[in-house]
């Protein structure tokens, strides 16, 4: 199929050279500058994204859709296009990359992309930063080791409309396999930054951003007595284990914490910054 300057190419056979790229992808590790999108939804998103796609592997029943997104990308993308695009049956794409979803084939599709050099600046990353009167809201990710949860947490921003996504240097790969497919390929729609936090909350509280940490200890503000909240604001989740580091806690304006039954002494982080998140977005409504 003929898409603009790109072509889908039908492959018929898994000794097909040309599917090399995938070859394995169940048991193999790829390089460290390369990122794979596994599923439908998260190569559609790796196509409208800023990361140069490299190769994309697809079943028939993609192509329309493909072509209609490679053709109405937006013209400030600037980046280049995958080199090659791939369609081939259910029983090759599995023979070739040895990856069997069963329930999920027919969405089982794969890109590979070059992963982006982390930008040097939140500015660069977040460009209404210096708005004042530009709503800007973040998720702050402080330590988290578990791939899963820092994909889920993806999720979690793009469905509640945040501003972009802050790591610790310290955080897991939001980019790894596994945290590309938890988050159904959103690591790709949401602006994403790393670096030093207690030096990025600094900057956004001289910004005008009000920045809030979850913890679980005494001191901290039950969250349900937060009544209103600004336009602007940035929460941080802490580690599985260890929750906020300290200096990254007194960076912030505020300690919070949920409200819970006797006996429950916390939450997954997911379960939090999904409550917490969606809390935020509610009480900034009544502001």
């Amino acid at each position: 199929m003929d898409s603009g300057p790109f072509c889908i190419w039908s492959v018929t056979g898994a000794e097909d050279a040309r599917l090399q790229a995938f070859r394995g992808l169940k048991h193999r590790k790829l390089p460290a500058d390369i990122v794979l999108a596994e599923g439908y939804d998260a190569v559609l998103l790796l196509l409208t994204s800023q990361h140069s796609c490299k190769e994309v592997l697809l079943q028939p029943h993609m192509e329309s859709e493909v072509h209609r997104v490679l053709r109405g990308r937006p013209a400030d993308v600037g980046r280049a296009g995958p080199s090659s695009i791939l369609s081939s049956s259910i029983e090759v794409i599995e023979e070739v990359t040895e990856i069997r979803l069963g329930a999920g084939r027919a969405k089982l599709a794969f890109a590979l992309a070059y992963r982006r050099r982390a930008p040097a600046r939140l500015h660069s990353v977040l460009p209404g930063l210096a708005v004042s009167s530009a709503p800007l809201r973040l998720i702050i990710l402080d330590g988290l080791t578990d791939a899963a949860n820092v994909g889920t947490l993806f999720k979690v921003a793009a469905a509640f409309g945040l501003s972009g996504v802050l790591c610790s240097p310290g955080c897991c790969d939001p980019f790894s396999a596994r945290a590309v497919r938890v988050s159904g390929g959103q690591v790709f729609s949401m602006p994403c930054y790393q670096g030093d936090l207690p030096e990025a909350l600094r900057l956004l509280r001289a910004e005008g951003v009000l920045t809030l940490a979850a913890v679980v200890q005494e001191g901290a503000v039950y969250f349900d007595e937060v009544q209103e909240l600004p336009r602007r604001w940035a929460m941080v989740l802490g580690s599985e284990h260890f929750g906020v580091e300290t200096a990254v806690r007194e960076a912030c304006d505020k300690l919070v914490k949920i409200r819970m039954a006797s006996g429950v002494d916390s939450l997954n982080v997911v379960i939090s910054g999904g409550v917490l998140v969606h809390g935020c977005v509610e009480r900034e409504s009544r502001a």
